[in-house]
C-alpha cells in the first residue's frame, strides 16, 4: 500500500503533494508508517517531561492553547538537542504562528490528555513530574531552588542523578515541598541543567543561559517564569556569555532605567526592572527578533485577560464574577487573544458595544485611554470577556456586604466564607479600635526546631511553638490550621535567629536603618552563640557588626 501510493504520488507530478514515504532495507516494514508519523513514542516521552519542565498542570486546567505550547515547545528546544525526532523538528520550525494547524491542535491535545506522569513504560507509566523552579531571594543576593508539591504525594523522596544525594520533599507553604534547602543553585546546574528522580517524582531543571523571573504573588521572592506579562516588573538572570545581548535588547524597551548587578552565581549577571511600558517599543524589540527575545514572548492566550491598572482593593464576593476594583482614570490593561482574520483584527466588545481593533495579541490594549464612568463594566470578545470596577476612590467605611461575609459555624466551622445572615451562628471579622494596640507578629514555619528573638543589648528570648486554642480545635476544620504559626515580638527585640533541619537563618524584625548597633555585656554568651550560629545568613552591614560583637564575646572564653 505505501509502495503504490509513493508510486501514484510521483506519477501524478506533484499534483497531489510531494511523496515522503520511505524506509530502509532493516526496517521496511515499519519504516514506512513511522515516516509518517509526525509524533513517534520517543517523541511523546520527552514531551511528557517538556511539560513538566514547563510546569504544565495535569489536564491543563489553564487552558493553555496550543499556540502557546507551540512558542513554549519552541523556547525548550532552541539551542538544545531535545532527541526529538526529525519530522517534528521540521513541523516545528515551519508551522506557521497563526491558524490551528495540524502541530497546534496535536499538541493542545496532547496537553489536555496529560495525567501528570512521564511516559515510561520501563517504569510503569507511574512516576509525577515537575519543573523546578528557580527563587532569587534576599533582594538578589541568594539563589534557591524550589518545586512546587504534588497533591497526591505530600510526602516523598528523590535524588539527585548522577551523585545520587537523597532528598526528603514535605509538602509546605504555598503549595510547594520543602526539603530543597541544603541544594544550593550553582554556575553548573544552571548551565547543564539539575535532575531530581525519585520512586514516586521526577523533578527537573532545564538548562538556560537567560532565565526570566517574576515576584511570586504568595512567597514574595523573584521566581522563574515561562513567558514575560507586559506591564509587570521582572528580573532577568544572565551567563556572562549572553549579557551583551540581553543589555542591548532591553535597551530598546524603553521605560525606567534597568539595573544591572552582580548575581550570587559567578558567571551570571542580574538585570533589574525590565518592564514593557511602551507598546510601540515593545512590538519593535519583538519584531527586530535575536537569540533571547524568546524570553519577553508573553503569553499567546485563547481568552481575555486584564493585568496591570491601579487595583484599589480585590474582589471579596465569592462567585460575583468580578475580577477586580480599580481607580477610575487608571483601569487596567486589556490582554487580547490572537486573531486568524486576515486583517488581524478582533471584535472587542465594551459595555454591549462592539468595535473593530487591529491589536497585538502581545501586546495590551489600555483601558484608560476610555473614558469610563464609575461603576460596573464588562469588556472583551464574543467568546470571553471580563467584569470589572472603577471608583473615584475608597470611600470610609467598609465596602458593601462587608459585614455579611462569614464561616457558618453549626459547632463546627465551614472551611469557606459565605454570605451570611445576622441570625446565623458565624465567625466573622472583629472591629479592633484604635485605642487596642496588636502586639507585633512574625510569621515562622512549624517545621522550625529552635528559634530565638535578640535585642541589641544582649538579651535572648527563645520561641515555643504553642498549640492552637481549645476553641479553634473543636470549631476550625483541620484544613484551616496551616503550616505556619506566628511568633509575637515584644518591644526592643529586632533579629529573629531559627534553625530548620537543614540550616540556621536570621531574620531582621526591623528596616536595616532602623536597627541600632549592638551593645551586650561581655557576660552575654547565650547572645553570642545564638549570632554566631547563624553569622553567614546574612550579608546586612548591621548584622556584620552584630557577628562582630559575638565574636569578640566567645573569645573571652576561648570559643572556636
Amino acid at each position: 500500500m505505501w509502495e503504490q501510493l509513493d508510486r501514484w504520488l510521483n506519477d501524478t507530478g506533484g499534483l497531489c503533494g510531494t511523496s515522503t514515504v520511505s524506509t530502509d532495507e532493516h526496517y521496511w516494514k515499519i519504516g514506512y508508517p513511522i515516516s509518517q508519523a509526525l509524533v513517534r513514542g520517543s517523541d511523546r516521552q520527552i514531551l511528557t517531561r517538556f511539560f513538566a519542565a514547563t510546569r504544565l498542570r495535569p489536564g491543563n486546567p489553564a487552558h493553555v492553547s496550543g499556540r502557546e505550547l507551540l512558542r513554549r515547545l519552541r523556547v525548550w528546544t532552541a539551542g538544545r538537542d531535545r532527541r526529538l525526532s526529525p519530522r517534528l523538528m521540521d513541523e516545528l520550525a515551519n508551522a506557521g504562528d497563526s491558524g490551528d494547524t495540524l502541530i497546534v491542535s496535536l499538541l493542545k491535545r496532547l496537553a489536555d490528555e496529560w495525567d501528570g506522569r512521564l511516559h515510561e513504560p520501563e517504569h510503569e507509566h507511574r512516576r509525577r513530574a515537575l519543573g523546578l523552579r528557580l527563587v532569587v531571594a534576599d533582594r538578589g543576593k541568594r539563589l534557591e531552588w524550589l518545586a512546587e508539591s504534588v497533591e497526591e504525594l505530600p510526602e516523598t523522596e528523590v535524588s539527585l542523578l548522577p551523585d545520587g544525594r537523597t532528598f526528603k520533599l514535605r509538602q509546605d507553604y504555598g503549595s510547594t515541598y520543602s526539603g530543597l534547602e541544603s541544594l544550593h543553585p550553582s554556575a553548573q546546574q544552571l548551565s547543564n541543567g539539575v535532575r531530581l528522580g525519585g520512586k514516586d517524582l521526577v523533578i527537573e531543571w532545564a538548562p538556560q543561559e537567560v532565565v526570566l523571573l517574576r515576584k511570586h504573588p504568595h512567597l514574595g521572592d523573584w521566581v522563574s517564569t515561562e513567558y514575560f506579562e507586559p506591564g509587570d516588573q521582572h528580573w532577568l538572570l544572565v551567563a556572562d556569555s549572553a549579557v551583551s545581548e540581553v543589555r542591548a535588547m532591553v535597551g530598546t524597551l524603553g521605560g525606567r532605567t534597568i539595573r544591572e548587578t552582580p548575581s550570587p552565581v559567578p558567571g551570571w549577571k542580574l538585570f533589574k526592572g525590565v518592564r514593557a511600558v511602551n507598546g510601540a517599543a515593545f512590538t519593535r524589540t519583538l519584531d527586530q527578533g535575536g537569540k533571547h527575545t524568546h524570553v519577553l514572548e508573553p503569553q499567546i492566550r485563547q481568552q481575555t485577560k486584564l493585568s496591570g491598572g491601579l487595583r484599589i482593593a480585590p474582589e471579596y464576593r465569592a462567585g460575583a464574577g468580578v475580577v477586580g476594583h480599580y481607580l477610575r482614570h487608571a483601569a487596567p490593561d486589556l490582554l487580547l487573544p490572537p486573531s486568524d482574520a486576515p486583517d488581524r483584527k478582533v471584535d472587542v466588545v465594551l459595555d454591549g458595544h462592539t468595535q473593530s481593533l487591529r491589536t497585538d495579541p502581545r501586546v495590551p490594549f489600555p483601558l484608560w485611554v476610555v473614558p469610563l464612568e464609575e461603576g460596573k463594566h464588562t469588556v472583551g470578545t464574543t467568546r470571553s470577556s471580563q467584569t470589572f470596577t472603577v471608583h473615584d476612590g475608597l470611600h470610609e467605611g467598609l465596602p458593601p456586604q462587608t459585614g455579611t461575609l462569614g464561616y457558618p459555624c453549626n459547632g463546627t466551622a465551614r472551611s469557606e466564607p459565605i454570605e451570611v445572615e445576622d441570625v446565623q451562628a458565624a465567625i466573622r471579622g472583629a472591629y479592633a479600635p484604635e485605642s487596642i494596640r496588636l502586639p507585633r507578629t512574625e510569621i515562622m514555619r512549624c517545621t522550625v526546631l529552635e528559634a530565638m528573638l535578640l535585642t541589641p543589648d544582649g538579651d535572648v528570648r527563645k520561641v515555643g511553638q504553642s498549640p492552637p486554642p481549645a476553641w479553634m480545635t473543636s470549631r476550625l476544620p483541620d484544613g484551616a490550621l496551616g503550616p505556619c504559626l506566628e511568633v509575637q515580638v515584644p518591644p526592643g527585640y529586632v533579629w529573629l535567629i531559627y534553625r530548620t533541619p537543614s540550616r540556621w537563618s536570621v531574620r531582621p524584625l526591623l528596616d536595616a536603618a532602623d536597627i541600632p548597633g549592638p551593645d551586650p555585656s561581655r557576660g552575654d554568651f547565650a547572645w553570642a552563640y545564638a549570632v554566631i550560629s547563624a553569622a553567614h545568613r546574612s550579608r546586612l552591614p548591621v548584622w556584620q557588626d552584630y557577628v562582630a560583637a559575638a565574636e569578640a564575646i566567645a573569645g573571652k572564653r576561648n570559643y572556636r
